[in-house]
Parts: structure tokens; C-alpha cells; sequence
């Protein structure tokens, strides 16, 4: 029966050291893979959802009454369903992203309520 006896650095030498190493001169051809466009779009579709849980709207006591049509209510009760997220938070997101995305909408509240005389 034949042992082998190596040492601990040995051992770490012959994991750490690369089993097919091409010694050219030549750079190596990395291909680049192709972006599947389904992981793309469920990508995109994990992460808006992510961003709408992780926004925080606890410290926010008014509360709006907004008049919805029959489909938006429809699709904001399935998205409940899908994902747990409340039709609340939703909207609150959305007019938060609406507000942050559009600056000039704040310009205009901001020189009408300037230009307003009682």
C-alpha cells in the first residue's frame, strides 16, 4: 500500500495552482455571452417590484381617496395577490417617483402658488 505524505502547503499549492494553464503571448478570447432577454425583463420586472417593498411610507399619516377606474383597481388587486404589496404603497411609490422624475411639476406648483393672489 503506497501513502503519500504531503505537507499542508502541498496540498494548498495543488488546489491554488490552475490545471490548464496556456502559456502564449496571446491575449485570451473572452466571448461575450448573450443577454437572455426573458432574465432581462424578469430582471427588470424583480426589481421595480423590490424598489416598491423596500420604499417606506410608515411615517405618512394623510391619507388620499383616489378615484381609480374599474381595470386599474382590478390590476392593482391582482398585484396584491402576486406579490403582497399593498394598493396603498403602490400609489404612494408611484406619485413619490412621479414627483422625483418630473422636477418641473414642482416648478409649477411652485411660481402658480407665487402668482396667486387671494
Amino acid at each position: 500500500m503506497k501513502v503519500e505524505i504531503t505537507t499542508m502547503a502541498d496540498a494548498l499549492r495543488k488546489t491554488i495552482s490552475p490545471q490548464n494553464v496556456n502559456l502564449s503571448n496571446k491575449d485570451p478570447v473572452i466571448k461575450a455571452k448573450k443577454p437572455d432577454v426573458e432574465k432581462k425583463a424578469t430582471n427588470k420586472e424583480t426589481l421595480i417590484i423590490e424598489l416598491i417593498r423596500e420604499f417606506d411610507c410608515t411615517g405618512n399619516t394623510h391619507m388620499l381617496h383616489p378615484r381609480l377606474n374599474r381595470h386599474t383597481v382590478q390590476l392593482l388587486n391582482r398585484l396584491k395577490l402576486a406579490s403582497g404589496i399593498d394598493m396603498n404603497k403602490v400609489i404612494a411609490f408611484a406619485l413619490h417617483r412621479l414627483f422625483d422624475q418630473h422636477p418641473e411639476i414642482k416648478k409649477f406648483i411652485k411660481t402658480s402658488l407665487e402668482n396667486f393672489e387671494l
